[in-house]
């Protein structure tokens, strides 16, 4: 039993534990105290690992997805492939399921796309509307905003889905513009404004892929989303709330005001 005993005080000096030390120190002082006089005392030989908290076992279930995304040479199927288990994860969230078609990008075109600081997403279909909105709004509640409610207000003036791609800065480009001015520069670049569905998926990924969300406190975008007639202007808080105005005049315009822009869609 001496010896046991003998096993269970390395066993807790191994673990480096302050408290585990002084258990060590009172079996040390019992073993020289009684020596091999003792027989009734059961093992208490402690594991050598701690037991992990319930914080330790959440495991984040797109880790190893972001991880790999992040240190792979970007592919059609790598791009796929991540957005397929982004959109698996997001589906249980809602208890739906999600497809998501190949990616229609050549890697040269993914490249050049990073090169010119954007990035690719995906929406699905059935997320893509006014109507299916509020979906997104169950996914990522932290969002509570009234355009992410069933029975919201916001239109989209298109209901683009499928692949996209998007300015990934944290910042919004076109800032300083004017309405008129805004959609004539995004034209003119071969683009088009996202509508509000796009940038709250754009702005998750961001959340996902960097640790922060899109316009994060600083800057507004323009959308092609509207409510009343007018268009919306939105931007992420750093505790992924989603605000959503249409307090604007076409002629307004402000050095933290811009847009978010797409090329054409694929499928």
């Amino acid at each position: 039993m001496v010896k046991e005993l003998e096993k269970a005080e390395i066993a807790l000096l191994a673990t480096g534990d302050p408290r585990d030390q002084g258990f060590a120190d009172i079996i040390a002082a019992v073993i020289r105290a009684r020596g091999g006089d003792i027989k009734d005392i059961k093992d208490t030989t402690l594991p050598q690992t701690a037991l992990k908290s319930e914080a330790q076992d959440v495991v984040d279930p797109l880790a190893q997805v972001k991880e790999a995304y992040q240190n792979q040479p970007h592919t059609p199927e790598l791009a796929t492939q991540t957005h397929q288990a982004i959109w698996q994860a997001r589906g249980e969230l809602v208890g739906a399921t999600y497809k998501v078609t190949p990616c229609p990008y050549t890697q040269e075109q993914l490249a050049d796309l990073e090169a010119d600081g954007k990035r690719v997403g995906y929406l699905p279909a059935q997320l893509a509307t006014q109507q299916t909105r509020h979906k997104l709004g169950e996914m990522f509640p932290k969002m509570q905003s009234h355009s992410v409610k069933e029975g919201n207000s916001v239109t989209n003036d298109d209901d683009p889905s499928g692949w996209f791609d998007y300015e990934a800065a944290i910042d919004a480009p076109y800032l300083d513009t004017k309405e008129k001015q805004l959609t004539e520069r995004v034209a003119k670049d071969g683009r088009r404004l996202l509508s509000l569905n796009e940038y709250i998926v754009a702005g998750q990924d961001s959340k996902l892929f960097t640790g922060e969300y899109l316009g994060q406190a600083s800057t507004w975008v323009r959308l092609g989303s509207r409510c009343g007639g007018r268009v919306v202007n939105a931007r992420f808080n750093g505790d992924g709330g989603l605000l959503v105005n249409w307090n604007l005049d076409a002629d307004d315009h402000l050095p933290d005001l811009g847009g978010r822009s797409s090329g054409v869609e694929k499928a």
